[in-house]
């Protein structure tokens, strides 16, 4: 009798265990599985509650460049294509889970379409919104300007000690290959190179230096090509604090340090 009554209590024991850890796992890994329609007053109280903007909401802008490029942007959003979630990312992406998406397109209907495509790929994400009628219909803070507007200064590294120093948060963007990002980097950059140079990757970046009004300091091979990297997120993202490091690579003088990235969004 007192086998029975073991065995059972064992039994029990285990199924409980199971069913703990199953639960952890299932939330660990949701991902989105419908379009959720968002109007666009609801959207806004949102983006205006700092905490949830920068924590919880990552806003995409699926409209086609030049369209966006003459009219309005929401700041802090990302433009994004179907490449861009048809491409096979070499890492997870850490900054998605738990957090929910926002599509911004030209329509409802389009903007639904895109949605779909995203849930197929399986994303760790909680939700993805779909703003209901459009940019056009969104009337919270906008950015304007062409691409051609916009400028990237460069700041060398007594400025970028200087912002250290005054304990603002630098984020370095290292746009080079990931081959030659394993064979050296300058601690704690981003590899954008492990991330095909989708700007959908680096969203988690630029929150975190607006939460500390830090800069975003993007390194590469030439002068031309990190300015034009920059240029093309400054004006996707409307963050002013964004600088090229001048000399590059070619001036560190600090730690190096050497490996694959570990996909630190």
């Amino acid at each position: 009798m007192k086998k029975i009554l073991f065995k059972t209590s064992i039994f029990f024991f285990v199924s409980f265990v199971f069913f703990v850890v199953n639960q952890v796992f299932v939330y660990s890994s949701s991902e989105a599985s419908e379009c959720i329609l968002i109007e666009p007053e609801e959207m806004k109280r949102r983006y205006e509650d700092r905490a949830i903007l920068l924590n919880d909401m990552f806003i995409f802008d699926i409209r086609p460049y030049k369209i966006a490029n003459k009219g309005k942007r929401i700041p802090m959003s990302m433009g994004i294509t179907y490449e861009s979630i048809e491409n096979e990312l070499v890492y997870d992406i850490e900054v998605w889970k738990g957090k929910d998406v926002y599509l911004v397109g030209e329509d409802t209907e389009s903007t639904e379409n895109f949605c779909k495509a995203m849930i197929k790929k399986n994303y760790p994400i909680d939700d993805i919104y779909v703003l209901k009628g459009g940019m056009n219909k969104w009337d919270g803070s906008v950015i304007a300007g062409k691409f051609e507007d916009v400028n990237c200064e460069e700041i060398d590294l007594e400025e970028v000690s200087g912002v250290k120093n005054s304990e603002r948060k630098v984020e370095f963007v290292d746009i080079r290959s990931l081959i030659d990002y394993e064979k050296g980097h300058i601690p704690g950059a981003v590899g954008e190179g492990a991330f095909n140079r989708e700007n959908l990757c680096l969203t988690g970046i630029f929150s975190r230096a607006v939460k500390e009004d830090g800069a975003v300091v993007f390194v590469g091979y030439t002068e031309a090509e990190t300015v034009h990297r920059c240029r093309a997120l400054k004006w996707a993202v409307g963050y002013n604090n964004m600088y090229v490091l001048k000399g590059n690579m070619k001036v560190w003088k600090g730690k190096i340090e050497k490996g694959r990235f570990e996909g630190r969004y």
